[in-house]
């Protein structure tokens, strides 16, 4: 089955087009459009950004933008299902494993609580002489150890954070501050990316307004400014980006 990056290139050579044409017409950079098509999504950002990329690329090609990201989908789920048979095979013998040493530890404590009543014993008829009372031994109530017996499983809580994008389609300088807190000062050259993510916002100073693209949690926001003018108090939050 062909996949999506190879539709994309397939696409792109019927129409006559490079690998520059559609990173000067999307404004990607030749970089992620290379790793698209060569089904390389390891080396993107997380995959709300991969989705992104693809539904610019698909737009651009004439593409209908729902079944590329669905074939990407597809793809991926079928390389998770893979990992997973693998895994089962691992957690299999983890959890026999587990059982052996449950049951040791069970007959462990079996053995310890007689050997205490049997000391009790003697050390009660040592003290009373050669004819001693009867003793009433106590029962002893012998419990296997929960945290070896059971696996507890943990309980994920998932908090939504916003997750920026930032795509350097020109050489640029660009200050970052995450919730308040300045995370980054730097220059990115082109085609160069950057990720960061935050409870609430972030504040941008960019010296190349024009040559920076934004995206928020996937979804292309546009450039942070327009021609080579310096952007500065620039706000992105989950309502888009304001000055």
């Amino acid at each position: 089955m062909e996949s999506v990056g190879e539709l994309l290139k397939r696409e792109r050579d019927a129409q006559g087009k490079t690998i520059e044409d559609v990173a000067k017409a999307t404004k990607m950079s030749t970089l992620i459009i290379e790793a698209l098509e060569a089904d390389h999504f390891s080396v993107l950002p997380a995959p709300v950004y991969v989705k992104g990329h693809l539904r610019t690329y698909a737009r651009h090609l004439g593409l209908n933008e729902d079944a590329v990201v669905d074939k990407y989908l597809r793809f991926t789920q079928q390389l998770e299902n893979e990992e997973l048979d693998e895994w089962d095979a691992v957690e299999l013998e983890l959890h026999e494993e587990k059982k052996r040493v449950g049951r040791r530890w069970v007959w462990a404590a079996v053995a310890a609580g007689v050997i205490i009543v049997a000391f009790v014993v003697w050390w009660m008829s040592g003290r009373n002489g050669d004819t001693p009372e009867e003793v009433t031994s106590v029962p002893v109530t012998v419990t296997s150890d929960p945290v070896r017996e059971t696996v507890a499983e943990d309980t994920l809580i998932e908090w939504h954070k916003l997750q920026l994008l930032a795509v350097a389609t020109e050489r640029t300088w660009l200050s970052v501050s995450v919730d308040g807190e300045p995370v980054a000062d730097l220059t990115l050259a082109r085609g160069e990316e950057r990720q960061w993510e935050a409870d609430e916002s972030f504040q941008l100073d960019v010296g190349n307004g024009g040559g920076l693209e934004l995206y928020l949690d996937g979804e292309l926001l546009g450039t942070a400014g327009t021609g080579s003018r310096l952007v500065e108090g620039l706000v992105v939050n989950e309502s888009g980006m304001s000055r």
